[in-house]
């Protein structure tokens, strides 16, 4: 007895020193571990994906994935030119090996980036219109298309804030901010002529409010008394006026002050071609010289020293495109443009109307009307022999602007005559 129960205790010794070699025989291919994959997909194929038990083509197979089936396939690792994947199928989700050549990457679109403003430069800087008599928008957004805020004349004071876009810069005039066109800017000091008007209060009785905003709702900064010296930076479509009084800066409004400066009559520096000034209200006035032989010149500048374009006779009709705050106005006669002395125009049409002359060519039987001042310009009328004309301007090229009927336009100076009619 004692020697059978021997037998078993070293049998029992000899079972519990033996391996587990039947567990270790059932993972056939290790879990590779999880790591980051890059979007793929699987490419479009008329065949079946096989997908193996483990990276090899000899490999047992353990599924088929068909290329845009309902199957899901999830990409769980990439190990050397292979790709470990979760599929679904009739049996449950299964797991298995695909070549990555079965796969290619997903181009998503990358969404457009919004702009964002430009760095610029901070700090004070000026108002500089390209022309004498032209002010600048403040616009709300970076674009000629956007609302203006105001038209400042060359001179306002303007602080950078740093930003750019589309060739705007983002300012603050006071309590407002918004944008101008950048090459109208300018940081030097003597890169113009300060061009803001003065003006003086004119209410006798209480005075004049300066607001915060361009409105009787803003709160007030201060009253000035009858005749104080305002000096306009700006004007806005809506009759208020930005301004500086008394070491401030703030809004009052035009009809309480001693010259009104209208909205239309100002060119757009950052848009010349779309508002510049002439647009359906337009300002007609009228040559007005002392005499009737006295002419009125058009100069290239708002200078009595500045070349003149043509000399203009009593009733000559100019349209106003803007003023300046030294006595000029900047006119459009015909096709050009110049200035002219304020103090020799007036609102109502005088007496007198230009000065007659005849037609007479003598290499023709007439002279033609012209749309410009240059013979290769488009013909508006041929004028016969002995016709009297309209002279309301002597060019400074030889050519004369006449009316003839109902039309303006051009004749050569040298085919019209003062005698023999």
């Amino acid at each position: 007895m004692k020697k059978l129960h021997a037998m078993l205790l070293t049998l029992l010794m000899i079972l519990t020193c033996l391996p587990a070699a039947a567990e270790s025989a059932i993972l056939l291919t290790p879990v590779p571990p999880s790591i980051a994959t890059p979007v793929l997909k699987l490419r479009p194929s008329a065949d079946e994906v096989k997908a193996y038990a483990s990276p090899n083509l000899k490999a047992n197979i353990v599924g088929y994935i068909i290329v845009g089936g309902r199957q899901e396939v999830e990409i769980l690792s990439i190990q050397d030119n292979w790709c470990y994947v979760s599929f679904t199928s009739i049996y449950g989700t299964s797991q298995g090996w695909i070549p990555l050549s079965c796969f290619e990457a997903v181009t998503t679109p990358q969404p457009t980036p919004t702009p964002t403003p430009e760095p610029a430069a901070q700090g004070s800087a000026f108002v500089c219109n390209p022309q004498a008599g032209y002010r600048l928008n403040l616009r709300e957004e970076p674009s000629t298309n956007a609302d203006s805020l105001g038209k400042y004349y060359s001179g306002t004071p303007v602080t950078l804030t740093g930003l750019n876009r589309n060739g705007f810069l983002q300012v603050t005039i006071g309590s407002v901010m918004g944008w101008m066109d950048s090459r109208y800017i300018t940081v030097n000091p003597y890169a113009f002529l300060n061009e803001m008007p003065e003006v003086t209060v004119k209410n006798p009785g209480d005075g004049v409010n300066l607001r915060y905003g361009p409105g009787t709702a803003y709160r007030k900064l201060g009253k000035y008394s009858h005749g104080t010296t305002v000096t306009i930076m700006g004007v806005r479509a809506d009759g208020w006026y930005h301004v500086a009084v008394g070491g401030q800066t703030g809004f009052m409004s035009s009809s309480l002050l001693s010259e009104v400066f209208p909205w239309q009559y100002g060119t757009d520096s950052d848009n010349p071609a779309v508002s510049g000034g002439i647009s359906s209200a337009v300002s007609i006035m009228y040559v007005n010289n002392h005499s009737s032989t006295d002419r009125l010149h058009l100069r290239q500048q708002a200078s009595y020293s500045a070349a003149s374009l043509g000399r203009f006779y009593t009733g000559t009709p100019v349209t106003i495109v803007s003023y300046t705050r030294t006595g000029w106005a900047y006119v459009r006669i015909g096709s050009l443009e110049g200035y002219m002395d304020m103090s020799y125009l007036t609102a109502s049409m005088p007496q007198q109307y230009g000065v007659t002359r005849m037609v007479n060519n003598t290499y023709g039987t007439g002279l033609n009307l012209r749309t410009l001042p240059t013979t290769s310009s488009a013909v508006l009328a041929l004028c016969p022999n002995y016709t009297r004309i309209t002279v309301l301007g002597d060019l400074s090229d030889g050519w004369c602007y006449v009316q003839y009927g109902d039309q303006m336009g051009y004749m050569m100076g040298t085919r019209l005559t003062t005698t023999g009619y």
